[in-house]
């Protein structure tokens, strides 16, 4: 009887270690907060492989960038030098992170509520590889953004 209720009393203690250490939760960071750089533009060619090129940034001008801000806010800075001055065509608006797309909300210019959602390929704390759908060619385009 007494090897019965040892081994019951082991067992017990087990399963109480066990739901101590399922207490245990781990924060993840949210790696897509920040300030992005777009450093690379790519598309597909004939031949289904992915085609990157340097971004190049206006001359004179800040790099583009995307914003995204703890708040689910965020801002696109789009920067062309036009009538000698650079000028930044800025979209502001609200994003969700669902599952591995990144769903952009802002009001256009004439007042439409539009969503521009961008795939997530690979993220790390410093890099992320983006796509998106252009709605006026209908190509799939790549993006590769830089922190800093």
């Amino acid at each position: 009887m007494k090897k019965v209720s040892l081994i019951f009393l082991s067992i017990f203690a087990l399963f109480i270690s066990c739901d101590e250490d399922d207490d245990t939760t781990f924060v993840q960071e949210n790696y897509v907060l920040g300030k992005w750089y777009v450093n690379q533009i790519g598309t597909i060619n004939a031949n289904n492989t992915i085609v990157y090129e340097d971004y190049i940034n206006a001359t004179d001008c800040e790099d583009d960038n995307l914003v995204l801000n703890e708040n689910k806010t965020f801002e696109e800075n789009d920067f062309e030098f036009i009538n000698s001055s650079c000028q930044n065509f800025q979209t502001t608006g609200s994003y969700e992170v669902e599952n591995n797309k990144i769903v952009l909300t802002y009001v256009d210019s004439e007042g439409v509520s539009v969503e521009h959602v961008l795939t997530i390929v690979t993220l790390t704390y410093e890099e992320i590889n983006l796509s998106y759908t252009d709605t006026e060619t209908n190509e799939i385009v790549f993006l590769k953004l830089r922190k800093e």
